[in-house]
C-alpha cells in the first residue's frame, strides 16, 4: 500500500470514530504530479490533491446519511403510532399442514399429555397425505387438538355449541384465553371470534379478532373475512375497506367463496354515501338485528334517532326540490307556499301561539311514531320521490319499531 492509499484509510478511520484529524495547514495545488506520487510534509505543511478533498467529502456525507438512518429506525421502532401492526405490503400466507402439525404436537408435549387415548386421538387428527389440507381444516384440527389437550380450552368450544342461546352466551369465556399460550390463544380467539359473528353479535366478535394477530393463526383468510363482515355490517367503512384490501390483496390461497363476498362488501361500501337512503336502510336492518337480540338499550335508540333524524333531512330535501321545480313566482309558486303545513308553534287560523303539555313517553312500544298527519306527509313525499322497495322497507321498519319488545343493550 503507498503512502497516498494509507493516508485516506487513516482519514476514513478518523471520521467514522468520529475523531477529527490533526489541524494542519492544507495546500491544494493545481498539478500534484510535480511533487510525484508521493506527498511530503514540509515543516508541518501537507500538501493534498484535489481527489483526496473529495473522497472526504464523501466518507463525512456517508456517514452522515448512515447515522440518520440508524436514528430514523430508532426513532419508529419505539413510537408505535408511528409503525403500523404490519406494513400495508404484507403477504399473509397459511402454514403448510406438515409445519402446523410439528407446531401442535410440540404444543401437546409442552402440555405435559401422558393420557395414552389423548395421545392416540391427537395422533389421529393429523395423519394426512400430501400437503394439499385446506387451511379451514387445517384450523379445525388445531380447535380438536386444543380440546383434547386442555380443559379450559374445551370449555371455551362448548360455550360456543349452537344449543345453547345466543343471548346467554358467556362473556368470561375469552378471557380465560390470557392464561394459555400464544398458539392456543390466537386461534382460540379466532374461533370465538367466527361464532359471534355467525350468530350477529358483531359487536363483540370484532372486540375479539382485533386481538387475533393474523400472521400467527393458519387460516388468515377467515381472520380477515370475518372481520371485515363485522365492520361492513357496523358500518366502519374505512376499517371494513382495509381489512378486505387485506383479504383481497394480501393473502394468499383465499376460498372463492370469500372472494365473491368480498368483492361484493368492498363495492357496496364504495357505493355507499353519508346520509343517503342506503345508509338508512342499513340501519334500520342493525336496529333489527338488535331488537330481535332483545337489544332495545341506549345504543338502539341512539340509532334510531339518526334514522329519524336522517329520514326527517331526506324529506326536507325532496320537498325542497320539488318546489324548486313546481314554482317559479306566480300563482303556482302561491299556491305551493300557502298550502303548506302550519308552523309546529302556532295554530293555524289563530292570534295566539299553541301551546300544548309535555309528556314523558319514556321507553315504551310506540316510541319513535310520527303523528298521523306527519305521517301522511311523509308518506306522500315517499311515495312521489322514491322506489317502491325503499318506501316497503320503511313501512316494515317502523311496524317492526312500534310493536319491538323493551330490552336493555
Amino acid at each position: 500500500m503507498n503512502r497516498q492509499a494509507a493516508n485516506l484509510v487513516r482519514q476514513w478511520s478518523a471520521v467514522h470514530r468520529c475523531q477529527r484529524p490533526p489541524k494542519v495547514a492544507t495546500a491544494t495545488v493545481d498539478h500534484p504530479t510535480t511533487f510525484g506520487p508521493i506527498h511530503r510534509n514540509l515543516s508541518g505543511v501537507r500538501v493534498v490533491s484535489e481527489e483526496g478533498v473529495f473522497a472526504r467529502v464523501l466518507l463525512c456525507t456517508s456517514l452522515f446519511l448512515q447515522r440518520a438512518t440508524w436514528f430514523a429506525l430508532v426513532v419508529v421502532s419505539f413510537c408505535p403510532t408511528l409503525s403500523p401492526a404490519f406494513a400495508a405490503d404484507d403477504v399473509f400466507s397459511p402454514p403448510s399442514p406438515a409445519d402446523v402439525r410439528t407446531k401442535a404436537l410440540q404444543w401437546v408435549a409442552e402440555r405435559g399429555v401422558t393420557e395414552k387415548v389423548v395421545l392416540e386421538n391427537i395422533g389421529r387428527e393429523w395423519v394426512f397425505e400430501g400437503t394439499s389440507l385446506p387451511a379451514e381444516e387445517t384450523f379445525q384440527r388445531v380447535i380438536r387438538t386444543l380440546t383434547l389437550a386442555d380443559a379450559d380450552a374445551k370449555n371455551i368450544v362448548e360455550a360456543c355449541r349452537e344449543a345453547i342461546p345466543v343471548a346467554t352466551w358467556p362473556n368470561e369465556v375469552v378471557p380465560m384465553t390470557d392464561a394459555m399460550t400464544e398458539f392456543a390463544r390466537q386461534h382460540l380467539r379466532l374461533f370465538v371470534g367466527r361464532f359471534l359473528a355467525q350468530r350477529q353479535l358483531y359487536e363483540e366478535a370484532l372486540e375479539v379478532l382485533v386481538a387475533v394477530d393474523p400472521k400467527q393463526v393458519v387460516d388468515p383468510a377467515s381472520y380477515f373475512f370475518q372481520r371485515a363482515i363485522c365492520e361492513h355490517q357496523l358500518l366502519k367503512k374505512s376499517d371494513a375497506m382495509k381489512s378486505l384490501g387485506n383479504l383481497l390483496d394480501n393473502t394468499q390461497n383465499v376460498p372463492e367463496r370469500y372472494k365473491a363476498v368480498a368483492l361484493l362488501m368492498r363495492h357496496d361500501i364504495e357505493q355507499l354515501k353519508d346520509a343517503s337512503l342506503g345508509e338508512v336502510a342499513k340501519k334500520m336492518s342493525d336496529v333489527e338485528r338488535r331488537l330481535i337480540l332483545g337489544r332495545g338499550g341506549e345504543k338502539t335508540q341512539n340509532v334510531e334517532e339518526e334514522i329519524v333524524e336522517a329520514l326527517d333531512e331526506i324529506i326536507k330535501k325532496a320537498e325542497q326540490q320539488q318546489q324548486n321545480s313546481g314554482g317559479g313566482g306566480g300563482q303556482g309558486g302561491n299556491q305551493n307556499q300557502s298550502g303548506g303545513a302550519a308552523g309546529d308553534s302556532s295554530v293555524k287560523g289563530a292570534t295566539a301561539p299553541g301551546e300544548v303539555d309535555k309528556k314523558d313517553i319514556g321507553n315504551k312500544a310506540g316510541w319513535g311514531s310520527l303523528a298521523p298527519k306527519k305521517a301522511a306527509e311523509a308518506k306522500n313525499v315517499i311515495n312521489r320521490n322514491f322506489p317502491s322497495h325503499y318506501r316497503e322497507a320503511i313501512e316494515q321498519y317502523f311496524k317492526k319499531l312500534a310493536n319491538r319488545p323493551a330490552g336493555k343493550e
